[in-house]
């Protein structure tokens, strides 16, 4: 009877539980097939899921060891191009030098869409689970907004996340105020806003690039979506007015002060909270071992070092070589291709645990390409840097550093013996870095909550609250309204009306009385 008492309790207590259970089961896509983007949205749903929530993933990549309730349902592998490991400095030129709008649309943006053609995809979305059914869909802020379209079928609000700094037409889309008189940009990396003329190119290119955004998308995302999503599915631009929150990867220490709506959350480095990579066993005796410091230099998940013309390695190596008994560890993912005669103070390995290497307390130097979740995690281990920006965001991710001497830029092109020696002669020794980066690790990590914690209570909110529960009137507005433009033209013309008027008046007045003085006058001399 006893055992009967505790099996009752038992089921009871569970039942009451689930009752009151504040557990969600949520889908998250992620189309792009680059490893550092998808470690994004990972993180974002790993944090939820080990809140406790019921999380299916839509992906190119599966977690390694992801929690109980974590599940990827679909595995995108082998549909697209893969990215990792595979850019080579031919690419990287490429990609350095085109317009990146155009490129965003169309390579990233949308030919994305018709992934949901694809029969696994077709499968999922004439089917969706129904036992629960879905509270929430997350998807990527970046080109391909058609997939924002699940949350119109499955009648669920959605979240965004963007792996970079946002694109200045997820301000436009959630109401945000763009900040174009000092807010920088991915468009804005080649200049800083100072002058008069910075404001009116940073204003220009803003309006233009959202303007591109918006035209070049419509048609084909809208077809995209009635074509594999459902036929009565509204037009993007309506779809896109349903967002309900954007979880940027960016921080205000990092890219500046600027005004932000409660649909704009700020979350920059929840990967480096959720990481679990260790080093290897041999990996963490050579860094115990390195106590002269370890330089640590990657480019990293897509580019190649190895495919470096030969006399920039051959560069490299000298410079590495005069470090000695400092120790340089290397990510290199085919060895063979390197030049002869490799320093002995360098280590090479096809994959290196980031986090860890640059947590690890012989780090001193974090060379990088300036990726935003590479620099993010340098600044966070206060590791100062040396950068070699690429493409896309990495220019603006090392020049902000290197404005607050956290990081020395260079060009990798021009990578020399005697240029890069003196880079890491400067970081090493010139106490301003160290010092700096010390600095704004401290303001990179002082907040009032975690960025998972953030996340996880917003994304919470959303679903507790609607949809609409962050919504801003500008969502509903023109972006001339909620800039105040026909207000300042108003003002404007009704200043020119009110002068006008008021010199007429002044005017006639000024006539008036000189008719009327001139008349007094003669009358004055008739009399004498």
């Amino acid at each position: 009877m006893v055992s009967f008492n505790n099996l009752y309790y038992y089921i009871f207590s569970i039942y009451i539980i689930s009752l009151n259970s504040d557990a969600y089961r949520i889908l998250v896509i992620a189309p792009l097939n680059s490893r550092s983007h998808t470690n994004m949205l990972e993180s974002v749903a790993k944090a939820l899921a080990l809140k406790g929530h019921q999380i299916d993933v839509i992906s190119h990549f599966e977690m390694k060891n992801p929690p109980k309730n974590y599940t990827t349902i679909i595995n995108l592998d082998g549909s697209l191009k893969k990215m990792v490991n595979t850019w080579t400095m031919e690419m990287v030129e490429h990609f350095r030098y085109v317009d990146l709008i155009p490129t965003i649309i169309e390579e990233f943006g949308n030919n994305f869409c018709d992934l949901m053609g694809l029969e696994k995809m077709q499968r999922f979305i004439k089917n969706p689970p129904n036992d629960p059914p879905y509270n929430l869909v997350i998807v990527e802020a970046l080109g391909a907004n058609c997939f924002f379209g699940f949350g119109h079928v499955l009648n669920v609000p959605v979240v965004v996340v963007s792996a970079l700094t946002e694109f200045l037409w997820f301000d436009e889309i959630l109401g945000n105020p763009m900040s174009n008189a000092y807010a920088v940009n991915i468009r804005t990396k080649d200049f800083r806003i100072v002058t008069f003329w910075d404001r009116v190119k940073n204003h220009f290119w803003a309006h233009f690039n959202n303007y591109r955004f918006f035209k070049y998308t419509e048609e084909n995302q809208t077809i995209a979506m009635r074509k594999y999503l459902s036929p009565n599915v509204p037009n993007i631009r309506e779809i896109e007015k349903k967002t309900a929150l954007l979880l940027v990867n960016a921080y205000q220490s990092f890219f500046g002060i600027r005004p932000l709506t409660p649909a704009v959350v700020q979350i920059s480095g929840i990967q480096i909270e959720l990481s679990e990579t260790k080093l290897t066993k041999e990996l963490k005796i050579w860094m115990d071992e390195s106590s002269h410091g370890v330089v640590f230099f990657t480019l990293g998940s897509m580019v190649i070092i190895e495919d470096l013309p030969k006399e920039i390695l051959l560069g490299i190596y000298a410079a590495f070589e005069k470090l000695s008994p400092i120790r340089v560890l290397m990510k290199i993912v085919n060895k063979e291709k390197l030049p002869p005669c490799l320093p002995k103070n360098v280590l090479t390995m096809s994959w290196i645990p980031q986090i860890p290497v640059l947590q690890h307390k012989n780090t001193k130097v974090f060379m990088t390409h300036g990726g935003l979740n590479s620099v993010q995690e340098g600044l966070y281990f206060a590791v100062p840097m040396i950068g070699f920006p690429l493409f896309g965001d990495q220019p603006l991710n090392i020049r902000l550093l290197a404005d607050k001497n956290v990081a020395y830029e260079m060009n990798y092109k021009y990578i020399t013996e005697k240029s890069l020696s003196n880079a890491l002669y400067a970081v090493l020794y010139d106490p301003k870095y160290r010092e700096a980066t010390r600095r704004e690790s401290h303001l990179f990590r002082d907040r009032p909550m975690s960025a998972t914690d953030t996340a996880v209570f917003w994304i919470e909110y959303v679903i507790r609250n609607g949809a609409n529960s962050l919504r801003s009137p500008a969502m509903d507005m023109p972006w001339w309204k909620a800039e105040l433009v026909d207000v300042y033209v108003f003002f404007f013309i009704s200043i020119i009306l009110i002068s006008f008027s008021v010199y007429f008046v002044l005017r006639n007045t000024s006539s008036l009385i000189c008719s009327i003085l001139n008349h007094s006058f003669t009358n004055h001399r008739k009399k004498d």
